[in-house]
């Protein structure tokens, strides 16, 4: 008996409810996002320097490598290693720079490159070819 008015039940009221619940092609979800006048345009929300080291190449490791003493001047400790070892810790770090960008649209965009100018957060910037620049006013 229980399981008879279940099943009439079901099938009396789930249609009624499921075209209650449809959507009309006039609710919030068949609007898509605002359309933007500009593409790529948006607003600068963080700006990072990132630092790598660079990468020894095959013919730099294979080289030869004579001994080196270093005496400093003031006192401080003398070091004594191998010219590759000093040559690797002259080498200057590759420097990068993460923009994240809020697109009009609502989209986030991180773009690496390596200057960032004169950006800051809060600029209102455009992402052309890969890279962050100032919107013109």
């Amino acid at each position: 008996m229980k399981r008879t008015f279940f099943a009439a039940f079901v099938a009396f009221f789930l249609p009624a409810f499921a075209a209650a619940q449809a959507p009309t092609p006039d609710s919030p979800i068949f609007k898509s996002a605002p359309q933007a006048g500009c593409e790529g345009c948006g607003v600068v929300r963080s700006v990072k320097r990132v630092e790598k080291p660079q990468r020894i190449t095959p013919q730099e490791r294979e080289s030869t490598a004579g001994f080196v003493a270093q005496v400093p001047l003031g006192g401080d400790k003398p070091v004594v290693g191998s010219a590759a070892d000093t040559r690797d810790q002259l080498k200057p770090p590759v420097v990068s720079w993460e923009v994240v960008v809020r697109l009009d649209d609502g989209r986030y965009q991180l773009v690496v490159q390596e200057d960032a100018g004169s950006l800051r957060e809060g600029d209102k910037v455009r992402i052309e070819r890969g890279r962050v620049v100032p919107r013109e006013k």
